[in-house]
């Protein structure tokens, strides 16, 4: 187990050995290359991941085979867990790389039965369900209630480098604007510094 993973995985909430060398018995570590599909809509999933170095964002498409960008994932993080981003098995929607990626990927059946058997399992779904409630509870405030300007902000505030890390037109399908909109909205924003 590498010190880096080791790390995130007590950030986690896995302070234990014991729950960290399950854990990692039973994840594999995936890399990604940049704009590599990691899973896609539609199609069969039986994991749960962890984003442990790297930039991916979850994607759909229009009726009209436009693709938006609908969630951004910065390590370490988690990605939205299975029960909450499938149905019927199946994914409601694509993830891909941004940026060079690693994940530990650990099939649902196992995490399922380890949280069964060990508090530190259980204690991390439960958080996992917790802050993905409160995160889809601001992200609809915010983009109903917000501006695109303040919605840029709020990015900002969250993410403070990703314009400098991953492609504009996903940070402006992200923020429900044209790309020429956020390079107007840029442009203003840099004058009022």
């Amino acid at each position: 187990m590498t010190n880096h993973f080791d790390e995130i995985l007590t950030g986690f909430g896995f302070v234990s050995s014991l729950s960290r060398q399950q854990f990692v018995n039973h994840a594999q570590v995936l890399e990604f290359t940049k704009n590599q599909e990691i899973f896609a809509e539609g199609k069969k999933n039986t994991f749960e991941y962890l984003l442990l170095s790297g930039i991916s964002h979850r994607y759909t498409f229009t009726d009209l085979g436009e693709m938006v960008t609908t969630g951004l994932y910065v390590a370490p993080a988690v990605i939205t867990p299975h029960f909450a981003r499938t149905s019927q098995g199946k994914s409601m929607f694509s993830l891909q790389s941004l940026t060079e990626v690693v994940l530990a990927a650990i099939p649902v059946a196992e995490l399922d039965r380890l949280r069964s058997s060990l508090a530190e399992f259980r204690d991390f779904g439960q958080r996992v369900i917790e802050q993905e409630l409160v995160q889809s509870i601001q992200q609809e405030v915010t983009f109903r209630s917000f501006s695109a300007k303040e919605r840029l902000l709020a990015l900002r505030r969250r993410y403070p480098l990703l314009e400098n890390l991953i492609p504009h037109h996903i940070i402006a399908s992200y923020l429900g604007i044209t790309h020429v909109s956020f390079s107007r909205l840029r442009k203003e924003l840099a004058l009022e510094d």
